[in-house]
């Protein structure tokens, strides 16, 4: 049976874990659920959504592997710049969770997070996204030139800004 993650602790304990188990320095960007939940969110997600940086990717990939099966938890390898183009800067705006031993491990840029579940637009995602602004996470300004900036370089730009208008009218709602 696999564990669904309800609390960041853990999620910082399965960091903590993952930092013991690698040899040598490695990257972390969280992003979807666990990400939320690093930042406060409340919400349960059913697995560690993440993709790596390139120094010493493949020791890392195994370590997650083993420390995942060990806890029952499922990660979700994804590179988030080959389901959409992603806003201008993304890399300036990872946010550092902390260093685990050997392990850096950030949240991804939580613009680039918010574009993504616009663009997928479930309620939850629409959810995550009006947290991540209601608790100052981003900025609507901010984030309404990324969702502008990405649709100028998007298959998908009419779908973008609907989803984008839509949620807009919710935060005016409430």
């Amino acid at each position: 049976m696999r564990t669904q993650l309800s609390t960041s602790d853990q999620l910082q304990d399965f960091l903590t874990r993952l930092g013991q188990a690698c040899s040598y320095p490695a990257q972390l960007y969280l992003f979807g659920g666990s990400a939320l939940l690093l930042m406060g969110g409340q919400r349960r997600t059913a697995d560690v959504d993440f993709t790596i940086g390139e120094l010493h990717s493949d020791e890392l990939r195994q370590a997650m592997g083993r420390v995942a099966g060990e806890m029952g938890l499922d990660v979700e390898e994804s590179i988030p710049d080959e389901f959409m183009p992603l806003p201008s800067g993304v890399a300036d705006r990872h946010q550092l969770i902390g260093r685990f031993g050997n392990l850096e491990a950030y949240v991804f840029d939580p613009y680039s997070i918010a574009v993504m579940k616009i663009d997928r637009a479930f309620e939850s995602d629409m959810e995550d996204v009006e947290f991540l602004i209601r608790n100052k996470h981003i900025d609507l300004a901010f984030l309404e030139q990324c969702i502008e900036d990405v649709a100028g370089r998007y298959d998908e730009p009419i779908r973008l800004r609907r989803n984008f208008a839509a949620l807009k009218q919710s935060l005016d709602s409430t």
